[in-house]
């Protein structure tokens, strides 16, 4: 079999609503191209919140280095001198989410870590598809931070 034909048996998954756990449910996850494309633009979307957030705090002359800081080195910059004060309670808990999912996915099906942000019990194959929006909504959340955060750093012109 070709491997484009794969490909596409593979983003074809048909789930039948039947019981699954554990690490079968991860390689559906794995398998799933759906989950795993927008898996891979969360992932992208953080990074443009980090440096939305890098401008800002830089455009502020404030004398921190921002040079490869992550997510929670910037929030705790922002809390530091408090800028975005009412944002950063949101900025946190979205810290906490895309973490979850980039760090601790494996981990959660191995039994390594507790559920919080995710399920791993009492699931359905078909349940690939919830986190397929669990992961989708991330993204739309990173990337409308970004722009809020983009439009607040924009300078104001003169009235």
């Amino acid at each position: 079999m070709s491997p484009q034909k794969k490909k596409l048996e593979k983003s074809m998954i048909r789930f039948k609503g039947e019981p699954t756990e554990g690490l079968e449910f991860y390689e559906l996850l794995y398998e799933y191209d759906d989950f795993c494309m927008e898996l891979g633009k969360a992932v992208l979307a953080a990074g443009r919140l980090e440096a939305e957030l890098i401008n800002y705090i830089n455009s502020k002359d404030l004398g921190e280095k921002t040079r490869n800081a992550n997510l929670g080195k910037l929030i705790s910059i922002l809390k530091k001198h408090n800028l975005l004060e009412k944002m950063v309670p949101i900025l946190e808990e979205i810290k906490d989410q895309r973490n979850y999912l980039a760090h601790n996915i494996f981990a959660l099906f191995s039994g390594l870590v507790e559920e919080t942000v995710l399920d791993r019990s009492g699931l359905l194959d078909s349940d690939v598809a919830s986190y397929t929006d669990r992961v989708w909504q991330l993204k739309e959340n990173l990337n409308g931070l970004a722009d809020i955060i983009r439009e607040k750093n924009k300078p104001t012109s003169p009235s």
